[in-house]
């Protein structure tokens, strides 16, 4: 299992003799691939952002001046209805910036001198929860044994301050019977609470979840563990 990023496009294209840039037009820059090679055959994890609008907020003592990206001219433009830049005194204290954006990640399958699409993830949870990929805790591994690779995928969303936050954890496992058709997907939410004084920490957890091997699970646990510990702090 190897992981490369956007620094690592031309290294991943000699050694992997593929496209970094999977689907980019349709789906936006590539963030992030975990490339692997098992019995099973090799297969590419591909994370992907589409990004739709950035926008950001430049704070000032008396107030914010409001601002959005062009990527025509890749320039930062006044928002209209916003106090511009001459209204304020002083110098700015903070910039916020957010990014309305689609989510996307592909498990691919190379099969004679190409890809088949295994499994297709997207979230368009802007600008609801603001979903983010947690890459560290997006992974690659074969926990049970079979030779069959299992595929962690891990991404965390905000809240308006009344909803719990979800970190969301989707498992793509490839099934018993494999003959050609798409990998089975679980999940597993954990809740963190956000402004609700009668929410609690807890994780849910679907069906196929429950279904998964007790190795599978183990792992899966694991990172929605780890997770807390650090995200709590």
């Amino acid at each position: 299992v190897q992981r490369y990023y956007p620094k690592d496009s031309i290294k991943y294209s000699k050694e992997v003799d593929a496209d970094f840039n999977y689907e980019s037009k349709l789906y936006g820059k590539t963030t992030m691939i975990i490339h692997c090679e098992s019995p099973n055959g090799d297969f590419e994890f591909v994370f992907k952002k589409k990004i739709n609008k950035l926008s950001r907020m430049i704070d000032y003592k008396d107030g914010a001046v409001g601002e959005v990206y062009n990527f025509k001219t890749k320039k930062w433009v006044h928002e209209e209805e916003s106090w511009k830049h001459s209204d304020m005194k002083g110098k700015p204290q903070d910039t916020i910036i957010f990014s309305e954006h689609n989510l996307y990640a592909f498990v691919l399958l190379y099969d004679h001198g190409g890809f088949i699409e295994k499994a297709k993830f997207q979230d368009f949870g802007n600008v609801v929860y603001w979903p983010e990929f947690d890459y560290q805790k997006c992974t690659i591994s074969d926990e049970d044994k079979d030779g069959k690779p299992e595929f962690y995928l891990s991404y965390m969303g905000d809240s308006d301050g009344l909803d719990a936050k979800p970190f969301k954890q989707i498992i793509y496992t490839i099934p018993e019977k494999s003959k050609g058709q798409n990998l089975t997907k679980s999940k597993a939410t954990a809740y963190y609470p956000s402004g609700n004084e009668d929410d609690v920490y807890r994780i849910e957890y679907d069906e196929n979840w429950k279904q998964l091997s007790k190795a599978v699970k183990l792992k899966s646990q694991k990172i929605i563990k780890d997770h807390s510990l650090k995200y709590k702090d």
